[in-house]
């Protein structure tokens, strides 16, 4: 029975050695950066928002001109002359797509004055893919025109 349990001390003591001798496995592993650089962006007016002539009422209505250029004049109001809604064009990286965003949403016209009307804008996107490097968006508004709106240019 001694001869077993030195055999049994002398495995333990190989395992042992082993364990302690053992290096540690470092792992590496290898990475790629990498960026695209894409040209400024650039907003450049096309055409004006333009709600033509209109002769007002005794009553407060609006006068709405879609991004596609249509315009309706509200109960009571006499719009004359060509409408036209605004146009921007913008110039980027082709194959990109940008995000086209209104300041504000509201904005008021003056007559230089005292007199004002408000208008409500929409955008014809909120995403604008760029082909060729260029895209094209339309801005539309509805007017509000006031009962018996001064006359004037706005």
């Amino acid at each position: 029975m001694a001869n077993f349990s030195k055999m049994t001390l002398g495995a333990a003591g190989v395992l042992v050695t082993l364990a302690t001798l053992s290096p540690a496995n470092a792992a590496t592993g290898n990475g790629t950066a990498s960026v695209k650089i894409l040209r400024s962006v650039t907003v450049t007016k096309s055409t004006d928002l333009n709600f033509g002539k209109i002769v007002p009422s005794t009553t407060a209505s609006t006068v709405t001109i879609a991004e596609s250029g249509a315009r309706t004049c509200g109960s009571g109001l006499g719009c004359y002359d060509t409408a036209t809604s605004g146009s921007f064009r913008v110039n980027g990286t082709s194959g990109e797509v940008v995000s086209v965003a209104l300041d504000s949403n509201t904005t008021t016209l003056t007559d230089g004055g005292s007199a004002a009307m408000t208008v409500n804008l929409a955008t014809s996107t909120t995403a604008l893919p760029l082909t060729g490097g260029t895209g094209d968006f339309k801005v539309g508004g509805t007017l509000n025109v006031g009962a018996s709106q001064k006359e004037g240019s706005y």
